[in-house]
């Protein structure tokens, strides 16, 4: 199943045996991947739902690709979540860090709102993450889309979490190695929270107001890291961690 190429397929449940591409799905299905009738493929519908199938016919006008189906999943959930909070990069690398996050197995992603922060989460954009999550889905193979949260401040996050709740680690150039983490407490469902500030930190009073939440301090080198280097590198670490890694 891994060599075959992934579409998205949202209403997979009711789909039957033949079912049919259309849009941007079927768009990339020819005219990117440049597949034809025989071709194998799988349809996912983000929500663990999977099945694998061939190409039986093309049509043109409207531009329709037909599938008969196969072989219907539904992949179990896994065994932790993986839930990044972060403040926005500027214009195109948010793409980027959701993107890579999800590649490498976030599951919830929430924009946070920090004293610092540059780049605002905008309504009109939530429409272009949920693209991005599929795209990134289809890369990576995997059948769950991540779920977008509203935007938070850092306020309010931590208003509405308790310690104990989650592993919490919070990028901190002052923490510690990731080699020397030790989480006793990781179990079978375990939710991670990784809390990535702006470029200028967080500030004194929003580090106050995180260390309610008991965060595990986590050092990601020397350097002074981009939003979205921080964040996909928390993320890759706590895909590392999490109990039944990798999927």
């Amino acid at each position: 199943m891994s060599a075959r190429h992934w579409f998205y397929l949202p209403e997979l449940e009711d789909a039957g045996v033949h079912t049919v591409l259309q849009g941007s799905q079927a768009s990339h299905a020819i005219r990117a991947r440049r597949l034809r009738p025989g071709d194998p493929v799988v349809v996912f519908d983000g929500a663990g739902g999977t099945a694998s199938g061939l190409i039986s016919e093309i049509v043109q006008r409207p531009l329709q690709v037909h599938l008969q189906l196969e072989d219907f999943r539904v992949l179990p959930v896994p065994g932790y979540r993986i839930h990044l909070l972060s403040a926005l990069p500027k214009g195109e690398r948010q793409a980027t860090m959701l993107d890579m996050a999800t590649q490498l197995g976030m599951t919830d992603f929430t924009a946070l709102a920090c004293d610092r922060s540059v780049s605002q989460a905008q309504d009109r954009a939530r429409a272009r993450w949920q693209r991005l999550l599929i795209e990134a889905c289809k890369q990576s193979h995997r059948p769950r889309l991540p779920t977008l949260h509203p935007p938070l401040t850092v306020d309010s996050w931590a208003a509405q979490v308790s310690a104990g709740d989650a592993v919490v680690l919070l990028g901190d150039a002052h923490g510690a190695p990731p080699a020397q983490l030790f989480l006793s407490q990781l179990q079978e469902g375990t939710m991670f929270c990784l809390l990535v500030g702006p470029e200028g930190g967080f500030t004194p009073r929003e580090c106050d107001l995180l260390d309610t939440v008991a965060p595990l301090g986590v050092s990601l080198g020397r350097g002074v890291l981009r939003i979205e280097t921080a964040a996909v590198a928390m993320v890759a670490l706590a895909a590392s961690l999490a109990p039944g890694y990798p999927e």
